[in-house]
């Protein structure tokens, strides 16, 4: 079974939106993309960050849960999560493993 994570981050108390932002994109999304088994990575930036509470919408998938947690548990998933907790609010970060399924709505 194909799985994410959702991640719905939150800055620091420290770190404007745009700094997040251009953190997340120069730093922080390298370290992502050599996670292994990553098989895809998409990223979203809410239009109200301030409505929305979050910063930061990432996607992460992977093969199945077995590889998620191995790719998180290895030397570049510590890395990712000590990178993450040095600019967002961890308290506030939300993040949660998911299945993978997409619906295709079709108009008429």
């Amino acid at each position: 079974m194909s799985c994410k994570m959702v991640i719905l981050a939150a800055r620091d108390d420290d770190t404007s939106h745009e700094e997040c932002i251009e953190y997340m994109h120069d730093e922080h999304a390298p370290l992502v993309n050599d996670l292994p088994d990553l098989r895809r990575y998409s990223s979203s930036v809410p239009l109200d960050p301030e409505a929305a509470g979050y910063d930061y919408v990432a996607q992460l998938w992977f093969d199945d849960p077995g590889a998620m947690n191995d790719a998180f548990e290895s030397e570049p998933g510590q890395a990712v999560q000590a990178d993450a907790a040095s600019f967002l609010d961890m308290d506030e970060t939300v993040m949660f493993p998911a299945a993978d399924e997409t619906t295709h709505y079709e108009d008429g």
